[in-house]
């Protein structure tokens, strides 16, 4: 279901209706429904993705906590059983044609005759949103951060809330089942803060990545002769992925505050990081912290744990189990968002930078005393902010491209020769470019000042009324999907 179409507004105003006429204590029901409803629409069968493991989730939390301490062995078999069977329908719908295709391949290089025929898979809609959640709802209730939930229908409304089922937020169960169970009372100022955010969202989806699609997906489909229009599209590529995606959240979360709950977080103007680390703490936080607390901190100390010196082959502990986790965290990162080595090899090249920069850390201080620049913080941090951007935006480049063999395709035409042709979209991607950068900074210093949300109401309603025509007037398709859906 298309977010931006005439459906889904018909769609959502009936749930905020039908949300707000019911009493709190039973309106998870409206709710679940919803987002059952939201993630059949079209293939009935995605349903089943949903709610399989949702019961295991259920079902296996209430038994952990039903297990006393002392059990251990019952409860890791319990935590492991569950979690198995939660990431294997991840994997039989997503991966198995990636890992059978690659198994095929490498037996092909011994002269075997064996070939794999692809299955044709649907990708269920917000699978690999939901999994993240149960996993993490699991392992907290393992290690007794969080009491497992009793009622069946308010967690698995956790599991499947519809605004955030489909690309996120990524939920965490102690933050978000609270919430479920104490819902917000209405509030005009609260339901005008909401939807506002989702115009916004709206906005930078339709208007402004939309648009610069139109520069950068031809340059990706055949980037011969394209000279600095690589560059430009690669740079235009990272702005339309950002507004894409954060155009999302931003529906998601407003969405979701129109209906009485906060989300968490999920973007904090992540251009201008000063390293590839801060990147990661500025970009889809959930998942990042997500990934930070189940993977990168346990493989951590994993590695750590059985080496009893403090330096192994002149190298510190702390640096090997930096660069293990760092490299397969964002390795696995990268396989998370597709099954293709395009993928793997971005989320390994975020890993590589954010080693090098680990690292690093001395000898890029001490370049910056003998250059001058720690007496001018301000250049040293626009530097960094220069170079972080360019090297996210060279990652991306096999984000975006389809496979790796293309990936690479595009920097082999890479060339410092400009190419007429192209330019008007380039001039009008800019212009929105400072669109955005013009709009959220006045966000943020309202989010200080409160100065817009001190107007009153019907000024700000109306001003809310002519954004959206500008919307409608300058979208481009409203049939676009969301790039982050696929995911």
């Amino acid at each position: 279901m298309l977010l931006q179409s005439v459906f889904f507004l018909y769609y959502f105003c009936l749930v905020f209706c039908l949300v707000w006429l019911t009493p709190k204590s039973l309106r998870w029901l409206p709710l679940l429904a919803a987002s059952f409803f939201f993630v059949a629409y079209g293939h009935p069968g995605h349903l089943l993705f949903l709610v399989l493991p949702t019961l295991v989730a259920y079902a296996a939390a209430r038994r952990l906590a039903a297990l006393p301490p002392e059990a251990r062995k019952a409860r890791k078999r319990w935590l492991w059983a569950a979690l198995i069977l939660i990431l294997g329908s991840l994997v039989a719908v997503k991966y198995v044609n990636f890992f059978m295709g690659t198994a095929a391949g490498v037996v092909s290089l011994f002269g075997s005759g064996w070939t794999w025929k692809p299955l044709k898979m649907i990708l269920p809609i917000g699978i690999s949103c939901y999994t993240f959640r149960l996993i993490g709802y699991l392992i907290d209730v393992y290690f007794k951060r969080i009491p497992a939930e009793t009622h069946a229908g308010r967690f698995a409304l956790f599991a499947s809330f519809f605004p955030q089922v489909s690309a996120g937020p990524i939920e965490r169960a102690g933050r978000f089942l609270p919430l479920l169970r104490h819902p917000e009372t209405f509030s005009a100022e609260r339901i005008f803060s909401g939807a506002s955010q989702a115009a916004w969202g709206f906005f930078k989806k339709m208007v402004i990545a939309d648009r610069l699609a139109v520069f950068v997906d031809p340059v990706f489909a055949d980037p011969s002769g394209q000279g600095l229009n690589l560059v430009f599209a690669a740079w235009l590529y990272a702005f339309q992925i950002y507004c894409d995606f954060s155009g999302y959240t931003d529906i998601a979360i407003g969405l979701a505050r129109m209906l009485g709950y906060e989300s968490a977080p999920n973007f904090n103007r992540p251009y201008l990081s000063v390293g590839i680390a801060d990147f990661w703490s500025r970009w889809h936080i959930s998942l990042s912290t997500w990934l930070r607390d189940y993977l990168f901190l346990p493989v951590s100390y994993a590695v750590m744990r059985p080496l009893k010196q403090d330096r192994l082959f002149g190298v510190k502990v702390e640096s090997w189990a930096y660069i293990t986790s760092a490299l397969l965290t964002m390795t696995l990162c990268g396989l998370w968002h597709g099954p293709t080595w395009a993928f793997v090899f971005w989320g390994a090249l975020h890993g590589a930078f954010m080693i090098a920069g680990q690292l690093g850390r001395k000898r890029r201080r001490r370049w910056a005393r003998k250059a001058g620049l720690t007496s001018r913080p301000a250049l040293l941090r626009a530097l960094r902010v220069i170079l972080t951007f360019n090297l996210i935006s060279f990652a991306w480049i096999f984000f975006r491209a389809p496979t790796l063999s293309k990936a690479f395709a595009y920097l082999h035409f890479l060339q410092l020769k400009i190419n007429p042709s192209g330019w008007s979209f380039l001039v009008v991607g800019v212009l929105l470019i400072l669109v955005l950068l013009g709009g959220e900074r006045l966000a943020a210093s309202d989010k200080s000042s409160g100065w817009w949300s001190r107007r009153p109401l019907p000024l700000r309603g109306a001003a809310l009324a002519l954004f959206v025509c500008l919307i409608i007037l300058f979208a481009v398709d409203t049939g676009n999907e969301f790039i982050y859906i696929q995911f």
